[in-house]
């Protein structure tokens, strides 16, 4: 049975975790833990306790004398970031069979609808969460496990990426639409196709002439 203790933990941590992907704590800020201690009449006991948690998902940096801040990016570790999210999310459509398509389809189109929704009702926390399911729900149609691993464990790097990419809202919704459409071309068999727009929709930008995926 939870205690009282560990509810405020979970409870904070959740706040804190959406105010990072919202971007209403940037990166480099420190974690205001005396007025959330404050805000919700407790101890830095369960605040702490969400720290760390933030702390082991990537989110924020503990640093020496008990403070934390978020943590942030360069711009070189973000395009570097973009670069193997690609090669990883383009080798999983080239192992995607239409089997496996079909057998993932439903969970695809779930996590598509519900990350345009929380968009809808401005929550951009909550689109990055579906986000994130997307694309891993995508890399698992590969049926390679060791695939979906490697893509499991650079998942906090791509949520710092989507954070420090810093989209106005429009431009959020415009590329949230494309879940549609890689769906669609991946349902066709339009694996070259796919993969083009998986650049664009990744890196923000049109596909360069020349490149080869």
């Amino acid at each position: 049975m939870e205690t009282k203790g560990h509810n405020l933990s979970d409870e904070i941590y959740n706040l804190l975790k959406n105010q990072i992907l919202s971007g209403k704590l940037q990166g480099g800020e420190k974690i205001p833990e005396e007025s959330l201690a404050k805000q919700f009449g407790v101890s830095r006991t369960p605040i702490r306790e969400a720290v760390r948690r933030l702390g082991e998902y990537g989110l924020v940096d503990i640093k020496p004398r008990c403070y934390a801040v978020v943590s942030s990016i360069s711009e070189k570790e973000a395009s570097d970031i973009a670069r193997v999210r690609i090669d990883l999310e383009c080798l999983a459509i080239d192992l995607i069979t239409p089997e496996s398509i079909e057998e993932n389809l439903k969970e695809l189109a779930r996590h598509a609808a519900e990350c345009q929704y929380a968009l809808d009702i401005d929550d951009r926390a909550e689109s990055f969460v579906q986000d994130s399911l997307f694309h891993l729900s995508l890399v698992k149609a590969s049926n390679n496990i060791t695939l979906y691993n490697v893509y499991q464990r650079l998942e906090t790097k791509i949520q710092q990426l989507r954070i420090n990419q810093n989209l106005y809202l429009q431009e959020l919704k415009d590329y949230t639409h494309q879940h549609g459409r890689i769906m669609s071309l991946l349902k066709e068999g339009k694996k070259q196709e796919c993969k083009i727009l998986m650049y664009e929709h990744i890196m923000h930008s049109a596909y360069p002439e020349g490149l080869h995926l």
